[in-house]
């Protein structure tokens, strides 16, 4: 349900207000969108392990090195419909993160949900039309 699209407008919109990288990781831990183009489909270990134990990561400059692909920063599970779909994660300083790091994460689940619900519409609206169209034959 997280897709390429869906990360991509985050990391923009999300990138260019806060002045700060972020990423969006897939439920395998690739990064699938990042304000650093060149991190694009490589493996975020903290994000495997924020999937894995589906808690927040925070990752200081002490520990950078611990997390093969991860920087110093905050990273935090992304949801739907009760499952980890994905992760976020913010570059910096992750005691500076907490509140910022909430709103994104919310506004992340807000778009999923409403792709989701997009799609329910559109796939009942064709669904209809192939009754009708069945009907009138």
């Amino acid at each position: 349900m997280l897709t390429r699209a869906i990360a991509n407008t985050i990391v923009l919109e999300t990138s260019n207000r806060l002045n700060r990288n972020i990423n969006i990781m897939n439920e395998q831990g690739v990064i699938i969108a990042s304000g650093n183009m060149e991190r694009i489909d490589q493996i975020h270990e903290g994000a495997l392990e924020v999937i894995k134990s589906k808690a927040p990561l925070s990752i200081t400059s002490d520990e950078e090195g611990k997390w093969r692909g991860a920087q110093p920063g905050l990273n935090l599970p992304i949801s739907f419909q009760n499952q980890v779909v994905g992760v976020i994660g913010i570059t910096g300083n992750p005691e500076e993160m907490g509140d910022v790091g909430g709103l994104v994460k919310m506004a992340t689940e807000l778009m999923i949900k409403q792709e989701f619900i997009a799609r329910q519409l559109e796939w009942k609206q064709r669904t209809k039309e192939m009754i009708i169209e069945e009907l009138l034959k």
